[in-house]
């Protein structure tokens, strides 16, 4: 994990008495890492290893292979994704009229796909918008040639979403279902971040500031 679907995965280990071990890249914030250390409490290790999303990625399937454990993918698994659609349900639920659009950041895919799977079938008027940091469009490239893309570097900057290559499901979903992707600059995301800091006292990530900018 980036750091954010590890925090789920801490709940779900410690709320079921399940042992499991995390793995993320030595860049991950320390805020995320103090998270799932609080939510995990002794029921989950976390290992640091890489410098990308990627690197963390292969050595978590290195591990399993080599001790007989199982895996679960951060956004690349339908039950995962299934989860992620739950967020959607809500916003349907707490709103009285139809949204015109609604704008998700992309990093594997997983969330956009809850998004997509949700509205498409219960508010199919309203337009699903991806966003991808300028530094890390693997959605984008890989919906530009029509096959999954791994980029050769990206900018980490977005650490929340920032990976070279997006999930099988998701890449199919915004393929057939999505309405349109936006690149934002970084710049444009910074100033998102201070805008929500300074006008709505909300301490945003890059990856949550995405939406607003």
């Amino acid at each position: 994990s980036a750091g954010n679907h590890a925090q789920g995965f801490a709940v779900s280990c410690s709320t079921l008495g399940y042992k499991g071990k995390v793995f993320m890249p030595t860049t991950t914030p320390n805020q995320k890492i103090e998270q799932v250390k609080k939510f995990g409490k002794t029921n989950v290790e976390i290992v640091l290893y890489g410098e990308n999303f990627t690197q963390a990625y292969e050595m978590a399937l290195r591990d399993c292979k080599e001790n007989n454990k199982i895996f679960i993918h951060p956004f690349d698994d339908i039950k995962v994704i299934t989860g992620q659609a739950t967020l959607f349900l809500e916003i349907i639920n707490q709103i009285d009229n139809e949204l015109d659009y609604l704008f998700i950041p992309i990093g594997g895919g997983g969330l956009i796909s809850g998004a997509i799977n949700v509205f498409k079938q219960l508010s199919p008027k309203t337009k699903i918008i991806g966003i991808e940091p300028k530094g890390a469009p693997s959605m984008l490239e890989s919906l530009k040639k029509n096959r999954l893309v791994e980029l050769e570097k990206i900018n980490r900057f977005v650490d929340g979403i920032a990976v070279k290559k997006v999930g099988n499901y998701g890449f199919d979903f915004c393929k057939k279902y999505l309405d349109d992707i936006i690149i934002l600059d970084e710049n444009e995301i910074c100033s998102s971040i201070l805008e929500l800091k300074d006008h709505e006292n909300i301490i945003a990530e890059p990856a949550g500031a995405m939406s607003s900018a």
